[in-house]
């Protein structure tokens, strides 16, 4: 919701500049994901998703000032809050949930992320249509969103199980040394870059590459939507069964063939936009498996007492790959075109699926790793 609102905002006053510094401040603030996984170790996941999530809802509702200053200041406010929730759920899912609850968990709340991103965009869009003039349209949207957060909150604090902690998540072994944290964490960093770089080749330009391919800007809207319903119907199984038993077999089929389709987009870009279609929804499918296999195979790897640090550090590396692959996408979309710009992101996919089994597979750090 605040997503569609805060640019049709910012463009109602003639403030693009502002919006954009703004946009560029909560990025990099968000980037020290490996500073706020560090505060939600210390203080305790939920903690932290309290505090984030709070600084987050008044960074959103501050967005509906379109000076550049108070910008600024609620953008950075909004990248660090939402950086420290995401991150703090990770400790919080660890310490009350035993290894074979998690992957049915990831599963779910990857499900509620989608069905969010659904829901918002058309309840943005219902706001918008109701509201007696455009202004109070997308002032109404970017003071509602804050309070869904606020309340998503108060209902998560209210459903939080209140058992001990499993015996299956205390590790009885020595503490990992400072060494193997770092050398867990360079590998975690390296796949991290590598998924923010494929990733930024194709989402950014994927409504250009459709149109393009001969579909009009309706029907674009119209694929998204299909894609966006793939992946949530997708999750929902995944949700059910679960990933636990074979994380990483999972996760090197689903990237792999999330690579072979893309790569098969490249081909059929200027071919047929029917075939286009068709691949992009089944490509969205099995992006949505691989995305839980992974996740449920870094709560496998990463020790239990630096989740959030762990995680954080991963999450930082993703963002650094996105921004490297959104500044290098325009370069190379001007030089090898779409074709070219895709068939890049597909070889980096089915690289990404090799390179994460071979380096997190070995046992390493906790013995949670053997399920």
């Amino acid at each position: 919701m605040s997503k569609i609102a805060q640019p049709l905002h910012f463009a109602r006053a003639d403030a693009l500049v502002a919006f954009g510094v703004g946009y560029a401040v909560m990025a990099v603030v968000g980037g020290f994901a490996f500073a706020w996984g560090a505060v939600a170790d210390r203080i305790g996941g939920l903690n932290a998703v309290r505090l984030g999530a709070g600084a987050y809802a008044v960074g959103i509702a501050g967005r509906i000032f379109t000076d550049v200053g108070p910008s600024v200041a609620f953008s950075a406010l909004a990248g660090a809050g939402a950086s420290m929730a995401l991150v703090g759920i990770r400790p919080w899912i660890r310490s009350r949930l035993s290894d074979s609850e998690i992957p049915r968990v990831v599963g779910a709340r990857n499900l509620g992320n989608q069905i969010g991103v659904f829901a918002g965009t058309l309840g943005a869009a219902g706001i918008f249509a109701f509201a007696p003039h455009g202004d109070s349209g997308t002032r109404g949207a970017l003071l509602i969103a804050p309070l869904l957060v606020v309340a998503g909150v108060v209902w998560l604090t209210s459903a939080a199980p209140t058992r001990a902690l499993p015996p299956a998540v205390v590790e009885a072994d020595a503490p990992p040394s400072r060494q193997q944290y770092q050398v867990l964490s360079a590998k975690l960093a390296v796949i991290g870059v590598l998924s923010g770089f494929y990733v930024s080749l194709v989402t950014p330009y994927l409504p250009v590459i459709l149109v393009r391919s001969g579909l009009p800007e309706a029907g674009v809207a119209v694929l998204v939507a299909a894609m966006s319903a793939a992946q949530i119907g997708v999750t929902a199984v995944l949700t059910h069964r679960g990933t636990r038993e074979r994380p990483f077999g999972l996760f090197l089929v689903a990237e792999a063939t999330t690579g072979v389709l893309t790569l098969a987009v490249g081909l059929a870009i200027g071919f047929s936009v029917v075939v286009v279609a068709v691949l992009l929804v089944l490509r969205a499918g099995f992006v949505a498996v691989a995305i839980t296999a992974e996740e449920t195979v870094q709560y496998a790897v990463i020790p239990a007492n630096a989740v959030g640090l762990v995680f954080g550090i991963s999450q930082t590396a993703f963002l650094i790959g996105d921004a490297l692959g959104g500044a290098a996408g325009g370069t190379l979309w001007a030089v090898i075109g779409p074709t070219g710009l895709v068939t890049i992101a597909g070889l980096a996919t089915l690289l990404n699926a090799v390179l994460l089994p071979t380096l997190l597979r070995p046992r390493t750090l906790v013995a949670s790793v053997a399920h």
